[in-house]
């Protein structure tokens, strides 16, 4: 009990870190909710992407082809050698399509060619992708139907032009979000949870164990009658209290912003995703404070371990944008396994839930915490062997 009480004494002087790490993700979570929005309710709208289009070839068949682009999208030309510019507006999503038709495409519509007729910069796998790419083969097929049939050039675009404008029109006079558009905006409030626990655990709790694990500190535990093993179960019923406290405010907090969303169902799946990882983060925490870094040390620890695991894993960079190598990577970190889980729930990448595997996501990340428990165990029995 005195080492319990000592837990949370030393956890009231230091919650400032925990607490400012709780108003920024607030703030974060705001504007990333004000964001989503804005992209749900400009979804029909959508439908019109922006396009960056480099004609190489400069001929009647694509020209034809970038004014059929432009008369459905936001059309612009890029300046010679933009290559990484157009990398970055396609990353940060102020540009949806980068397209280039090289020279010789004219002659390879001529003759009757279909394959990698035109290249194209987009992120893989992505609506805006599918979309382009469809109308491109569409305009590209009618074109070539009308040469097969004996039209001249010039014939085939104007016959391919009344046939593509002929094609029925979908309107709409109003487009309000709908419940589930709100619902799927949840997810990325548990999207960045992960960092969040990483980045509080280290600069609020792990700190506290250091100072409980300090030479002045076992000393004094070492002249009373209180066992070890009652120290270590004291100190781990403070960690999982405290990480429990700093989950249910989370949460908490989504419920303030997503409200009805977060009273789904199926939104308990990654509430139990959430205390998987949640469990991994305590684990780690109690694994590094055995070996009593200082302040600095656990703010460099945090920074490593939350920003590495976020790039590796996708909670920064979604899965679909990752190489295989990277991925393959992050495959084994825990993170990984959390990030599997929730676009699964949420739909992201094409993500279809599997019941099964998303049990193998939550086993896997309980392995990963029981492991860290298993080191820290073993960590802490080597230093009290060494110290005596």
């Amino acid at each position: 009990m005195p080492v319990f009480k000592a837990f949370f004494a030393i956890a009231k002087k230091r919650r400032n870190a925990a607490l400012i790490y709780l108003g920024v993700y607030a703030v974060i979570t705001l504007l990333l909710s004000a964001l989503s929005q804005d992209s749900i309710n400009e979804n029909f709208k959508a439908s019109q992407r922006s396009i960056a289009i480099t004609d190489e070839d400069n001929t009647d068949a694509s020209r034809a082809l970038c004014d059929y682009l432009a008369s459905i999208h936001q059309v612009t030309t890029p300046e010679p050698g933009e290559d990484t510019a157009l990398l970055d507006a396609i990353y940060y999503r102020t540009l949806n399509y980068a397209l280039v038709i090289p020279e010789g495409f004219e002659d390879r519509v001529l003759a009757g060619e279909t394959k990698d007729l035109v290249s194209s910069l987009t992120i893989p796998g992505s609506s805006s992708s599918q979309y382009v790419d469809n109308q491109i083969t569409q305009y590209v097929q009618a074109l070539q139907l009308y040469l097969a049939g004996g039209d001249t050039i010039a014939e085939a675009i104007n016959h391919t032009d009344h046939t593509i404008s002929d094609l029925p029109k979908v309107s709409v006079t109003s487009f309000q979000m709908s419940d589930a558009d709100t619902n799927s905006m949840v997810f990325y409030f548990f999207q960045y949870l992960p960092y969040i626990f990483l980045a509080i655990l280290f600069a609020g709790m792990a700190p506290i164990l250091v100072t409980l694990n300090s030479r002045d500190m076992k000393a004094r535990t070492a002249c009373s009658a209180l066992p070890g093993r009652t120290r270590t179960l004291a100190m781990a019923s403070g960690c999982l209290l405290y990480s429990l406290g700093i989950w249910l405010l989370f949460l908490l907090l989504g419920l303030v912003f997503y409200r009805k969303a977060m009273l789904q169902p199926y939104v308990g799946y990654a509430i139990l995703n959430s205390l998987a990882f949640l469990l991994f983060t305590t684990a780690l925490s109690l694994l590094i404070s055995t070996f009593s870094p200082d302040d600095n040390v656990l703010n460099m620890l945090a920074n490593i371990v939350g920003l590495s695991m976020s790039f590796l894993c996708g909670i920064f960079v979604p899965q679909s944008m990752l190489s295989g190598s990277v991925l393959a990577v992050g495959r084994f970190l825990p993170a990984y396994w959390y990030i599997r889980a929730n676009n699964m729930l949420a739909g992201f990448g094409k993500e279809v839930f599997d019941l099964g595997f998303y049990w193998k996501c939550i086993g896997i990340q309980l392995l990963f915490a029981a492991a860290m428990f298993a080191l820290t165990a073993v960590a802490a029995k080597q230093r009290r062997s060494t110290a005596t």
